[in-house]
């Protein structure tokens, strides 16, 4: 059976999940392709690849294009008198399951899909029915009734297949940097995250946090190494590495110090970095961490988005990464309900006291179903009506802040990383600059100013020596940061949609 993985779109980092979806597939005899809507073409991917099974890993704000596709994929399937089976997975069936009725799809996966995809195919090759696999939902179904499961053992499962996503992006190929999962979940409860929903929905399946054994990780960095090389930096995209010294850090990075002796970036959080983790990670060559602040403001912080952490805590992570050498990259969040401008402008003070490398800042976008969306429309910051924009980057749409002041978290999401580095002699300019309308031209500046420090101190090595190459790379990464505004996209060529503007990394 071929199966065509549709994703919205493809950026420096590989979608792991999917990836590891394709290894599962092959391994049982499949065919497997991958396109992306949001650069390809997808009737041309359509009518070369002929799939037999439609496969969507969606995310909420990427739905109304997931939509379009689905119709383009429909009138393929009806011209050519093809019959599809169409399953969509990722995070939006997971949690909004509506979306099974809502575009007519024969199934949806709800979380993990490493067993459920694969026994859906086998059953529809076979004509059976698709009904009572664990954490498949079919229509009839409710969600409370359907079998879910974790997977326990995640080293039996096979290492990710890299070769689809560098068939629908060569350019990628070319970049000195792989990505690698050691583990599945995370303990923490954040309000602005879906992780607290996922734990109550998969409560009783088993251990949600879950790592690989470590010969089992450290094989096959070595074969990914040696295969997909020249590798300059591994990334270990988990949303956190380790949440403490303990045995299976300290055989990983004994493992990684003899066998692999590559630099590697991670995600840490500022209660997991203290001065002994920073040293561990270091010795085994560390360079750089992705660690969020995401307020300034420690009420805030704790109260409002539950994250546990002081302003000790926090400053005193910082310190240690420096102390270390290990470049820093983080976020921290504008317009959180119940905040106001000046609370963002003190966060803004607070992460450039922290000597963060790279620092990000992002307005609060309030998908459906987080906690603190909920908070928000309880305390009636948003209307229960409210309609979530499907680009990252845009205005807060929270009610009680004025134009002007949803304007100037724009401006200091654009300039913050810049202005982080400056002395603070130049304060009073930048807010000066933050009341005058030059987003047009902050946007370019600011996100550039970003991505090369990214390049240089985040991910050192990694681009390729190629300057044409570096140049179409860097486009793609300021597209990435500065998206266009645009709701209803009108065809499915690279182009007409707009990119993600906002994104970091969970931690």
């Amino acid at each position: 059976m071929r199966i065509l993985f549709i994703v919205s779109d493809l950026f420096l980092g590989e979608p792991i999940g999917v990836l590891q979806l394709s290894a599962i597939l092959k391994q049982a005899g499949h065919g497997t392709k991958m396109v992306s809507i949001k650069k390809h073409s997808l009737k041309e991917a359509l009518c070369n690849f002929n799939p037999g099974v439609i496969a969507y890993s969606t995310m909420s704000p990427d739905v109304p294009f997931f939509k379009n596709a689905d119709k383009v994929v429909r009138d393929w399937a009806n011209q050519k008198g093809q019959k599809l089976l169409r399953v969509a997975g990722g995070p939006h069936p997971t949690f909004f399951p509506g979306i099974l009725k809502e575009m007519e799809l024969d199934a949806i996966c709800i979380g993990e899909g490493d067993r459920a995809l694969v026994e859906m195919i086998r059953r529809y090759e076979n004509g059976e029915s698709l009904a009572g696999i664990p954490n498949v939902m079919v229509p009839g179904d409710k969600l409370e009734e359907i079998k879910k499961e974790l997977i326990g053992d995640l080293g039996k499962l096979p290492y990710i297949d890299r070769d689809i996503y560098y068939e629908a992006m060569p350019i990628y190929r070319s970049l000195r940097m792989r990505g690698f999962m050691v583990g599945r979940g995370c303990p923490y409860g954040c309000t602005y995250c879906h992780n607290h929903a996922l734990k109550e929905l998969f409560k009783g399946c088993g251990k949600i946090v879950r790592r690989r054994p470590v010969e089992n990780v450290i094989e096959e960095m070595k074969q990914v190494v040696a295969k997909y090389g020249p590798v300059k930096l591994l990334k270990i995209s988990d949303d956190t590495f380790s949440h403490t010294i303990d045995h299976w850090l300290l055989e990983f990075i004994e493992a990684y110090r003899k066998e692999i002796r590559l630099p590697f970036y991670c995600l840490m959080r500022s209660n997991t970095l203290t001065e002994e983790m920073a040293k561990v990670l270091k010795s085994a060559g560390c360079v750089s961490i992705g660690m969020s602040v995401e307020s300034g403001n420690e009420e805030i912080r704790n109260k409002v988005l539950n994250r546990g952490l002081t302003d000790a805590m926090v400053i005193n992570s910082f310190k240690y990464a420096r102390k270390y050498g290990i470049s820093t990259y983080g976020n921290t969040l504008l317009a959180l309900p119940g905040t106001t401008f000046e609370d963002d402008y003190e966060s803004f003070l607070f992460t450039k006291k922290l000597k963060m490398t790279a620092p990000t800042f992002g307005v609060f976008n309030p998908y459906p179903k987080l906690a603190l969306t909920d908070m928000a429309i309880e305390k009636g910051y948003l209307d229960h009506s409210y309609e979530q924009d499907h680009v990252f980057g845009i205005k807060s749409p929270l009610k009680y802040l004025t134009v002007e002041e949803k304007e100037m978290q724009l401006r200091l999401s654009s300039l913050g990383p810049l202005f982080s580095d400056l002395p603070d002699s130049f304060l009073p300019l930048f807010r000066q600059l933050l009341r005058l309308n030059g987003l047009f031209i902050y946007k370019p500046i600011g996100y550039a100013y970003l991505i090369i420090k990214t390049g240089l101190f985040i991910f050192p090595k990694v681009y390729p020596c190629n300057p044409l190459v570096i140049f179409k790379i860097f486009l793609q990464s300021l597209k990435y940061f500065i998206p266009k505004q645009t709701k209803t996209p009108s065809s499915l060529r690279v182009g007409n949609f707009p990119s993600r503007g906002y994104h970091h990394d969970c931690d």
